[in-house]
Order: C-alpha cells, then structure tokens, then sequence
C-alpha cells in the first residue's frame, strides 16, 4: 500500500536532495515526487508517494510504520510542514520543530563553534 507525503519546504541549496535522502535512508521506498514553487518563489509544495521497504533476512520482516516518517522529515531544518496521506487513514500532521535558539545552547548531544578571535 502506498502513502503520501505533503510537505512545505523552504527553498535552500540542496533541500530536496537532503529531503529525498531522509526518505531513503530511513527505510522508506520513494515512488514519485512533485514539486512546485509556491507563488512568491520562497518554498516548494511537495507531493510525495512512497512505501516501507520490507526488510531482508535476517531482519525481523516487518516494515517500519508509514506514521513514523512525518516526524523524521520535520527535523530537517528547511521543512515547515509535513503532512501525512493514506489511502483508508486521515490525514496527520507534524509541524516542523521550532528553530533552536541560543538559550537552547549546552545541551547534550549539541554542536557548539567558538569564535576565539
């Protein structure tokens, strides 16, 4: 069964590349793309179509869930929405997460650069 994806990307050197990749990497086969730039030419409208990879022996032969992609792709840092599209579910939204801010500086796992000039 395949599924789409509505996602509003900010236009950016290598924002679809890096969205399309996601998608690949994360265990997700991509089937078709559409992309059209929004009418001030600042973000494009996304229609993707994919389906789960089944996995090979010896893995366990379950595919990764369709709702778990939303969530991955709204990390991306270009992404302002993302919406999910099944042919017998309705449709899901994920917001993209709000732009770290410097008061969010020093937690762990964050790649901090120091100008020491």
């Amino acid at each position: 069964m395949s599924f789409k994806l509505i996602v509003r990307l900010k236009k950016a050197e290598g924002s679809l590349v890096r969205l399309l990749g996601q998608i690949g990497r994360r265990g997700y086969d991509v089937l078709g793309v559409r992309a059209d730039l929004s009418a001030d030419g600042k973000a494009f409208d996304v229609v993707i179509d994919f389906v789960p990879f089944m996995p090979v022996p010896p893995a366990v032969p379950q595919a990764r869930p369709a709702e778990v992609l939303p969530a991955l792709v709204a990390k991306l840092v270009e992404v302002e929405t993302v919406e999910l599209r099944s042919p017998e579910a309705p449709a899901t939204k994920a917001a993209a997460p709000a732009p770290k801010s410097k008061a969010s500086a020093g937690k762990a796992g964050d790649m901090h650069f120091v100008d020491n000039e």
